[in-house]
C-alpha cells in the first residue's frame, strides 16, 4: 500500500486525492472519476491481505439492493501497483461520494429534537428493513455511518463493505452473540435512542459516550435525558431490553421499527429538515392561507338566510383581501339582515374582516366564526344544570318481591281477613287472590330466592367435582400410574427428605445431544450436575427465538449412569430459573450402553412447566441402568433461554 498515494489512478479512471482513515492497513479515500468529473469514495486494501477476497464479496452483495438512503457501489477490482519486478497489487471497490454530516458529528454538538430524532431513525429503519428483505444486513451500522446530506436526505456509509474490513464487535454481555441481522436491529434501537440523548447504546463501535447501564441493561432513554416523549422512550426499550417487554408485541425487525417510528412520525415530508441545521429544531408546518385549521374559509354571503330586501345572489362571491385572511387572527363578521334595528346593529360591510382582540386579551377560546344570530357581547348561555344522581339501587333486594298494588284494599284490614280463603269478619271478602294482582299476573312471593337456590346448588356442584379431583389425583400419585411428577417451588430441598428410598450411586453422567452435529453440549461442565455443590451447574446453550431451544431442536438433557440396572423410586432435579419442561426417560432392563436417541427409551415422567427443583416418583419402579433428564422448554435469560441442572439425585 506504500506504492500508492495522492494521485494515483486506480483502474485507469479513478484519481486518489486525500486519504481520509486508515485502519489496520485498509485505506479510505476521496477520489475524483475522471471520466465524469465527479467525486468518489474508494476503500482499499493490499490484494495478500486477508480481508481482500470480502471487500469484493461485499461489493457484490452490496450491489444487489437498490435503494435511493444507500450510497451505491460503482466500481470494483484488484489493481497491480508494484513497478518492474514488483507483484504487489491492490483491491479496491468504489461507492458515491456522500456530502454531508454525519450522526456522531451532529450530536458534539447537541441532541436532536423528538420529531428529527423519530423522523431520522425512521429513514434508517425503512433503508435497513429494504436491505434485510434482499438478504444482505449492513453489519456495523452506527452513528458514524448515518449521513444527513446538504439537502436534508439521509445516506447510509460502509454498506456491507465496513463489516468486511473491520473485525466482529465484542460480545455484549446483554445480547451474547448475536448475527448481522439482529445487530442491525438493535443498532437501529439504539440510532434513536443516541439522537435522543448523545449517547450510545449499540453494538457496534463508535465515538459517541456510551449508554450508562444497569446490571448490564442500558437505562431508558427518559432516565438519561428528561422530557424524551414515552412513545419513543417504549420504542427504544422494547428492543434493547426484551426482558421489559414480555407482556407487549415484540419489536425484532428492522420493519417493525420502521412501522412504530412512522406511526408517531406521521407525514414524513413535514418532518423532514431543509438542511443540516434545521436538524436542530423542531419542524413547523406552513397553513396554506385558504386552510384554517382544516376549515375553509366561508363566502359571508352563505351565512343565514336572505330577507326579502337582501339583493339576488351573484354567480360569484368576491373573496376578502388576501391580507385579511391570516388564519390565527381573521374571523370573518356576519353581515347584518336589513331588517335588524340600525342603531342597535351598526351596518357593515359584508366582505370586512375583524382584526384579532388585543394581545392583553386571550383568544384561545374564541370562535373561528361567530354565529349569525348572536353577537360578541351577547350573555353567554347558562349552564346547563347538573345531570341528577339516579337513586342508590342495592345489588340485592332486601325483602322478597311482592306485588305493589295501587288499591287501598290491598292492604290487610285491621280485622285480619284469612289469607287462604280471602275471607274477613263480617262476610268482607279480601279483593285479590293471594298471589295475584289486578292485571291477573300470578305471583308466588319467593322468586328471589329461587336465584339464590340455584347459586346455592352450583356452589356444592362445583365444590363435590373439587373434591373428587384432588381425592383422584392423591390417589393417583399414590400408585395409580409410574409416570408421576411433583414440583417443588423452592430450592431449598425441605421437601426432599419426605422422599421415600435410599440414595442411589451415580457411576457417571453425560451429556445428550443427539439432534446435533456434533452431538454434544458443555461436555466439560456435565460433572457439576452431580458435584453435591448447588452453586455449580450445567447449563445449555442459549437459544433465541422461543423457549422450545428456539425450534432447532426438540431437546436437549443429560444421562444419568447408575452402574448397573437397578429399580428407581424417584428422581429429584435441582435447577436454576424457571419454568423449565422436562421429560424423563429409562432404557429397558438389561441396556449396558449409553443410548445415542430417544428411540427405544421409555418415558417414565415429564413436568412441562417445573420450578426450582423437580421431583419424580414412581409407584411401580422401573429397572434400569440410565436415566435421560431430557430438558424440552427453557427459562429466560439475557440474551435468549438456557437450562441449568444444578443437582440429580436418584432414590430407591
Amino acid at each position: 500500500m506504500s506504492s500508492i498515494g495522492p494521485g494515483t489512478v486506480l483502474g485507469g479512471r479513478y484519481r486518489l486525492d486525500d486519504l481520509l482513515t486508515e485502519h489496520e492497513g485498509a485505506r479510505f479515500w476521496r477520489a475524483t472519476d475522471t471520466v465524469l468529473a465527479r467525486s468518489v469514495a474508494v476503500h482499499a486494501v493490499p490484494s495478500n491481505d486477508p480481508r481482500a477476497a470480502r471487500l469484493l464479496e461485499a461489493a457484490r452483495r452490496s450491489a444487489m439492493v437498490t435503494d435511493p438512503h444507500l450510497l451505491r457501489v460503482l466500481d470494483c477490482d484488484d489493481t497491480p501497483v508494484g513497478g518492474a519486478g514488483d507483484s504487489s497489487s491492490i483491491t479496491w471497490v468504489v461507492n458515491e461520494w456522500g456530502s454531508g454530516v454525519s450522526l456522531d458529528l451532529m450530536l458534539a454538538k447537541g441532541t436532536l429534537p423528538a420529531s428529527r430524532a423519530a423522523w431520522l431513525a425512521r429513514e434508517v429503519a425503512e433503508a435497513i428493513a429494504a436491505c434485510h428483505a434482499r438478504g444482505v444486513p449492513h453489519g456495523r451500522l452506527s452513528p458514524e455511518s448515518v449521513l444527513v446530506t446538504e439537502a436534508g436526505a439521509v445516506k447510509l456509509i460502509g454498506f456491507v463493505v465496513e463489516s468486511a474490513l473491520t473485525a466482529e464487535p465484542p460480545i455484549d454481555p446483554l445480547y451474547g452473540v448475536v448475527d448481522d441481522r439482529e445487530a442491525d436491529v438493535i443498532n437501529l434501537a439504539g440510532i434513536l435512542y443516541a439522537a435522543l440523548t448523545g449517547r450510545w447504546p449499540g453494538i457496534s463501535r463508535s465515538g459517541v459516550p456510551a449508554a450508562p447501564r444497569v446490571a448490564h441493561r442500558p437505562l431508558r432513554p427518559r432516565q438519561v435525558r428528561a422530557g424524551i416523549p414515552r412513545t419513543l422512550d417504549a420504542i427504544c426499550d422494547r428492543v434493547l431490553n426484551k426482558e421489559a417487554s414480555q407482556h407487549v408485541l415484540p419489536i425484532e425487525t428492522a420493519h417493525d421499527i420502521a412501522a412504530a417510528l412512522s406511526d408517531y412520525v406521521g407525514d414524513p415530508a413535514a418532518a423532514a429538515p431543509l438542511d443540516v441545521p434545521s436538524m436542530y429544531a423542531e419542524p413547523t408546518v406552513t397553513l396554506n392561507r385558504d386552510e384554517v385549521t382544516g376549515l375553509p374559509v366561508l363566502p359571508t354571503d352563505d351565512l343565514g338566510p336572505k330577507t326579502a330586501t337582501d339583493p339576488a345572489p351573484e354567480s360569484t362571491h368576491e373573496s376578502a383581501p388576501e391580507s385579511a385572511l391570516e388564519p390565527t387572527q381573521l374571523v370573518p363578521v356576519p353581515e347584518v339582515s336589513a331588517t335588524e334595528d340600525t342603531d342597535e346593529h351598526p351596518a357593515v360591510d359584508p366582505h370586512a374582516t375583524q382584526a384579532s382582540l388585543p394581545p392583553t386579551e386571550d383568544t384561545s377560546s374564541q370562535p373561528l366564526f361567530l354565529d349569525r344570530y348572536q353577537r360578541e357581547d351577547a350573555e353567554p348561555a347558562p349552564p346547563l344544570p347538573p345531570f341528577e344522581q339516579p337513586p342508590d339501587r342495592p345489588l340485592f333486594a332486601s325483602e322478597e318481591r311482592r306485588p305493589e298494588l295501587a288499591q287501598p284494599k290491598h292492604v290487610r284490614p285491621p280485622s285480619g281477613p284469612d289469607p287462604i280463603t280471602g275471607s274477613g269478619k263480617g262476610g268482607e271478602q279480601w279483593p285479590y287472590q293471594l298471589g295475584e294482582d289486578p292485571d291477573g299476573q300470578h305471583f308466588r312471593g319467593d322468586e328471589g330466592r329461587n336465584w339464590l337456590r340455584l347459586a346455592v346448588i352450583v356452589g356444592i356442584c362445583i365444590v363435590v367435582v373439587a373434591a373428587m379431583t384432588l381425592a383422584f389425583n392423591i390417589g393417583f400419585g399414590s400408585g395409580g400410574s409410574d409416570k408421576t411428577t411433583s414440583t417443588k417451588t423452592t430450592s431449598t430441598g425441605t421437601g426432599a427428605g419426605q422422599v421415600s428410598g435410599q440414595p442411589l450411586r451415580i457411576a457417571g453422567v453425560h451429556d445428550f445431544d443427539p439432534e446435533a452435529t456434533p452431538p454434544t453440549e458443555n461436555p466439560a461442565d456435565v460433572p457439576k450436575a452431580i458435584d453435591g455443590d448447588p452453586a455449580t451447574f450445567w447449563p445449555t446453550s442459549t437459544y433465541r427465538g422461543n423457549p422450545k431451544l428456539g425450534g432447532l431442536k426438540t431437546g436437549v438433557g443429560l444421562i444419568i449412569d447408575l452402574g448397573s440396572s437397578q429399580q428407581v423410586g424417584s428422581l429429584e432435579v435441582d435447577l436454576l430459573g424457571s419454568p423449565t419442561g422436562l421429560q424423563i426417560f429409562a432404557t429397558s432392563p438389561g441396556v449396558t450402553s449409553l443410548p445415542t436417541g430417544l428411540d427405544g427409551l421409555t418415558s417414565i415422567g415429564q413436568n412441562g412447566s417445573a420450578g426450582t427443583t423437580a421431583l419424580f416418583r414412581f409407584a411401580k419402579k422401573p429397572t434400569t441402568r440410565f436415566l435421560v433428564v431430557w430438558l424440552t422448554s427453557l427459562p429466560k435469560v439475557s440474551g435468549g433461554y438456557r437450562g441449568e441442572i444444578a443437582e440429580v439425585k436418584v432414590r430407591s
